[in-house]
């Protein structure tokens, strides 16, 4: 279940808001008091309810904006309980003061948003002794590894209240942070009885509280349960990554039980993540900027492209092995090789002798310019970091070119693996107009948006063009079937991305 918070500053926007919740199907609202401005009046509130409530005055000092007295918040918590809602939270140090009446259920809270407790067992036994239905912890973990070991707790201890029947006291666990997005989305297959969302993008009162209708729209929430396979996507940072729509949409029509999550996990947390990433319950997951070259080094086998490029943007976790490979490379140069009317069953290239010129010898670079050497392709790589592109260049055998240079090669293909021209800097790009010529091909890895500068005006020299649309979608099928084993619809997915993208540039 999701429990929605409604934060509105007054009483008319918040019963509105309520009712309109109601309506979608939300079946438990927390209201949050401490955002009124003025003196709550809990008659416009709770008698006429629609759905059940949480309810709930959140103190300056544990993220909330009450701001009367304690004297005044503790009375309006008493008569919130005399008025019988379905719950009212308490923080874990007033407890005692507001003692259970008629059938309201106490959710006594704990929260901390600097750090994680050291002793969660004593909090959880302290906690506990306050005669709680609910018992609601919210932390933020400075590491994965963190987070990790505090959903475990929340799950053993959600297990052992489960073997006591009604005697047992169920725990709600929160990571705060962005980090805390994922403990959020897997909420339900750490055993806990629901989590929070926000109604309202303009209404996110936490860090990493996400929007409801993202929950059950892009996670499928309510069908995540126990037996529910887990894939994601490292990054740093990863909010505004796109995978999740299209992988958890692809796990959607082909009727497989997993949910994609992001995880945001900083560079000195990689090795940590890599080494719990299966006990979390992770079978799979996709690597981006900054960590494609870190992971590496903690994979128990690669594929041979993995180490050629040295980069690897997938890992799939199998029983003690973590395999890594490069489906980036695979996707561009398929598209680049249909574009110039070849075939991927040939056994020779269409590629085979073209001059191409690679730009940017980032992760990208380094899989493109891979790829084309290992058809067949006479490579030459540049970079604004001229000794990034000669180390490249040594590595795969092929040539360089000094950046101020690279309009002066004739060359049959371009790519570009350089972030000029991604959204918001639409006006930039890497590679004049005056400078392209009609027979080549263009190739550009930015994929948001589609038609970048550099596109555009290949397209209005007459030249073939692959966006970065194509790269991503390919990208994201072959990683599914590593994941799955099944094949994903590509189209489909092409047409999610282009949705996506235009929304969020409208946004």
């Amino acid at each position: 279940m999701i429990c929605v918070t409604i934060a509105c500053g007054s009483h008319s926007r918040m019963t509105a808001e309520h009712e309109r919740l109601a309506e979608e199907g939300v079946k438990l609202v927390e209201l949050r008091l401490d955002f009124l401005r003025r003196e709550p009046d809990l008659n416009r509130l709770i008698p006429v309810r629609p759905t059940a409530t949480v309810i709930t005055a959140r103190r300056q000092q544990d993220g909330g904006l009450w701001r009367d007295t304690e004297e005044k918040r503790l009375t309006l918590l008493r008569s919130a309980i005399a008025s019988q809602p379905e719950f009212v939270d308490l923080e874990l140090d007033i407890a005692d003061q507001i003692p259970p009446f008629g059938k309201t259920r106490r959710i006594i809270s704990y929260h901390n948003t600097e750090t994680m407790p050291v002793n969660l067992e004593g909090l959880h036994r302290e906690m506990s002794a306050k005669k709680p239905y609910f018992i609601k912890i919210a932390v933020t973990p400075q590491s994965f590894e963190e987070m990790y070991q505090f959903l475990n707790f929340v799950r053993q201890k959600n297990e052992e209240a489960k073997k006591l029947g009604e005697k047992g006291v169920r725990v709600i666990g929160i990571c705060m942070g962005e980090m805390g997005k994922a403990a959020r989305i897997l909420s339900k297959k750490f055993t806990m009885p629901y989590t929070y969302a926000t109604f309202s993008e303009d209404r996110i009162i936490a860090p990493g509280m996400m929007v409801y209708k993202e929950l059950l729209d892009l996670y499928d929430y309510e069908n995540i349960d126990q037996e529910t396979v887990v894939f994601g996507i490292i990054g740093n940072p990863i909010g505004h990554s796109l995978s999740p729509l299209v992988h958890n949409r692809a796990f959607l029509e082909q009727n497989v039980n997993a949910v994609y999550v992001p995880f945001q996990i900083a560079d000195t947390d990689v090795a940590d993540f890599i080494r719990l990433a299966p006990e979390f319950g992770l079978h799979g997951i996709s690597v981006t900027i900054p960590h494609k070259v870190d992971v590496i080094s903690h994979l128990t086998k690669a594929d041979p492209a993995v180490e050629k490029i040295g980069a690897c943007n997938t890992v799939v976790f199998r029983r003690d092995e973590r395999v890594g490979y490069n489906t980036d490379y695979i996707a561009a140069i398929t598209g680049i090789e249909v574009a110039c009317g070849g075939n991927i069953v040939d056994e020779e290239s269409v590629l085979k002798n073209k001059k191409a010129l690679v730009l940017g010898s980032g992760g990208a670079g380094k899989a493109l310019a891979y790829g084309l050497v290992q058809r067949g392709a006479m490579v030459t790589v540049t970079d604004v970091d001229p000794e990034r592109a000669v180390e490249l260049a040594k590595h795969l055998g092929s040539e360089y070119v000094l950046w101020d240079m690279r309009e002066s090669m004739h060359v049959d293909i371009l790519v570009n693996c350089t972030p000029l021209g991604m959204y918001p800097n639409v006006n930039e790009t890497p590679y004049s107009k005056s400078s392209l010529r009609t027979s080549m091909l263009v190739f550009d890895a930015i994929y948001n948006p589609e038609h970048t500068l550099l596109i555009k005006s290949a397209q209005d020299k007459g030249c073939k063009v692959v966006t970065g649309v194509e790269m991503f979608v390919g990208q994201a099928c072959y990683q599914f079937k590593l994941f799955t084993g099944q094949k994903a619809s590509a189209s489909k997915m092409r047409i999610l991305l282009k949705e996506a993208i235009v929304r969020m540039n409208r946004g």
